[in-house]
């Protein structure tokens, strides 16, 4: 999308005008037409939030019921349920969950921002977080990803027309120069003239709202459905919104002998911190028929000790299981804290599983060969390295070994680079192959390195992560996109990686 010449969502100048501008403060280092499109977007962004959603603090306490129908992958079937919601106030409501999945009933209870129980029967938590996320925040509190955006963070402002109808459109520019996980922690937000939410996108998900109305002043939308890869995840219509008599705290507060909850740590928050880890005694792991990583769910205490949900754990044999448990509730964090205060925090790890007991890459302790080895250039993406030594480190391998080099482009911040780590981690073969002709370097690109000094001698790059392979003396022979590795939108192709690794080998 493009800024056009035409009157602004406000009533303004149009995003696209070359009126001069003066600035100061935040946006005073940007070009002036880039100074008036932040402005602008910052403008449009707050107006939104001040029309838009349920989720004010000055609205009289109310009342949703949300029908929805979801996809649960895997499976291709539709799970059809209703969230209903009594609220009286920040972060004092109750929600009841009722579904065509059994497991997907139970009713939850908040009290504060650390504080909510749950029913003794019905979901686990990780299944309520799920509904907030594909359900009930859609809904309720479309525009929560705008805590995220600094005012001294730059934006744009665009207008286009989707299927007739006007949308005036703010967004960050580059949201990986502030963070590690832009795609999750930013959304494009879309608004009519109106002033009423339309449309969020944040990487591959986008969020479409219509039959919008007015309740207490506030533009809520009727149908809401969120796409994700093209792809229908889910729909929500709201059956019943209503205001609650005063006096309705009687209806949030919950019972005796409902369940506490741990606290969830989301997109943008700080990760829970370790500060000691052991590896599970895994006597069966070189017959062991899987390879991957097994997610382990896990609760971190106020003390900073660790207990493995056992009941949530998903594994194959009880003697995994038993090893699994054994070990990690021996680790240890920092104590998390919200508003000061020490809290629980539901947390799951991945423990990999490559046919021997395995070792946390950030054990502690960890042996001082591990941390100072020179192939420390294959493990991360890492903005401090200088990859011009480091390459100089690759050449020398390579040519100790008779291999060649592979030059990995990526970020932590990028999902898809994950996602080709994810995969060398669960296919071992593919892996050694990779190892036994190739020496694997990585070279940082995000908001705070971007590297441009060492990129700027190879081709340009249009999209990560990308690979160039180089002989031993790190002469460039092939610049690959590695979307022609991949496999559909899902992940990458072990037929199509086995090839290109057979074809580039020395």
């Amino acid at each position: 999308m493009v800024a056009q010449t035409a009157s602004g969502p406000n009533g303004g100048a149009a995003a696209g005008s070359n009126t001069p501008t003066t600035t100061t403060g935040p946006d005073a280092h940007l070009p002036p037409t880039n100074a008036k499109l932040n402005g602008l977007a910052h403008r449009l962004l707050q107006a939104g939030l001040k029309t838009n959603a349920l989720a004010d603090e000055n609205l009289a306490p109310w009342h949703i019921k949300i029908d929805y129908q979801m996809r649960n992958d895997p499976s291709p079937k539709l799970v059809s349920g209703s969230v209903e919601e009594w609220h009286a106030g920040p972060y004092q409501w109750r929600r009841t969950y009722t579904s065509s999945d059994e497991g997907a009933t139970g009713t939850e209870w908040s009290t504060s921002r650390t504080e909510r129980f749950t029913s003794k029967r019905g979901m686990r938590p990780q299944g309520y977080h799920f509904l907030l996320l594909r359900v009930t925040r859609p809904v309720i509190e479309p525009l929560y990803q705008a805590a995220n955006v600094k005012p001294d963070y730059e934006m744009k402002a665009v207008r286009t027309t989707t299927e007739g109808v006007t949308l005036n459109c703010a967004s960050v520019v580059d949201g990986a120069r502030y963070t590690d996980e832009p795609d999750f922690i930013f959304a494009t937000t879309c608004f009519d003239t109106d002033l009423h939410l339309r449309l969020t996108v944040a990487g591959d998900t986008t969020v479409q709202f219509d039959d919008v109305q007015m309740f207490q002043g506030k533009a809520v939308a009727r149908n809401v459905k969120v796409i994700q890869q093209g792809r229908l995840l889910a729909e929500m219509k709201v059956s019943a919104l209503e205001a609650l008599p005063a006096g309705s705290e009687a209806e949030v507060k919950p019972p005796v002998g409902a369940v506490p909850e741990p606290y969830v740590v989301e997109s943008g928050m700080p990760k829970p911190e370790s500060v000691y880890e052991v590896a599970a005694s895994l006597g069966m792991a070189p017959t062991f028929p899987y390879r991957g990583a097994i997610p382990v769910p896990i609760v971190i205490l106020k003390d900073g000790s660790v207990k493995v949900q056992r009941g949530q754990l998903a594994v194959f044999s009880t003697q995994l299981g038993d090893a699994l448990e054994n070990a990690i509730n021996k680790w240890k964090y920092k104590p998390y804290h919200v508003d000061g205060q020490p809290v629980e925090v539901a947390q799951t790890v991945f423990y990999p599983i490559d046919g021997k007991p395995f070792v946390p890459s950030y054990d502690r302790p960890k042996p001082k060969a591990v941390l100072t080895a020179p192939e420390d250039f294959s493990s991360a993406y890492d903005p401090k390295r200088d990859p011009a030594k480091d390459l100089a480190a690759a050449q020398a391998q390579a040519a100790a070994g008779h291999k060649r080099i592979l030059m990995e482009v990526g970020g932590d911040w990028c999902s898809w680079c994950k996602i080709l780590d994810k995969f060398f981690l669960e296919h071992a073969d593919v892996r050694s192959a990779r190892d036994a002709e190739f020496v694997l370097l990585k070279v940082n690109f995000s908001g705070n390195n971007e590297n441009v000094a060492f990129l700027s001698q190879y081709p340009a790059i249009p999209g990560y992560p990308w690979i160039f392979v180089l002989d031993g003396d790190g002469k460039l022979l092939k610049s690959v996109d590695t979307n022609t590795l991949e496999s559909g939108n899902t992940g990458y192709s072990e037929k199509a990686i086995r090839d290109f690794l057979t074809a580039w080998k020395r």
